[in-house]
């Protein structure tokens, strides 16, 4: 997924959760924090669906310093459907997010 799909996912999560009135640095910073989180749990699926042969060739891919577009075709050419698996996990962190959201407003 590309930078800024994330971006704009993570932006749309703000909105939902009804952040977007907050401070534009602690907005800056939140959206920093989210988006990594949405990056590294994209990159558990890749790492978690790959085969070992996978992995190896992921491995030697990697050693020769290669663009965003050849990961991310590497990716497509290896993990069968990997673009629903993407989606159910980004609608689980939305998920997440939004409940958690809810309950910190409770809170308040």
């Amino acid at each position: 997924m590309q930078k800024d799909l994330i971006a704009q996912f993570v932006e749309k999560l703000i909105v939902q959760a009804g952040l977007d009135g907050v401070p534009e640095n602690f907005r800056a910073e939140y959206t920093e924090k989210i988006s990594a989180e949405v990056q590294k749990r994209i990159g558990l699926i890749a790492v978690k669906e790959l085969s070992a042969e996978g992995l190896d060739a992921f491995a030697k891919l990697m050693d020769g310093n290669p663009k965003t577009e050849e990961i991310n075709q590497f990716f497509v050419e290896h993990i069968p459907k990997l673009d629903k698996k993407i989606s159910r996990a980004l609608k689980e962190f939305s998920e997440e997010f939004l409940a958690n959201a809810e309950r910190l407003k409770k809170i308040e």
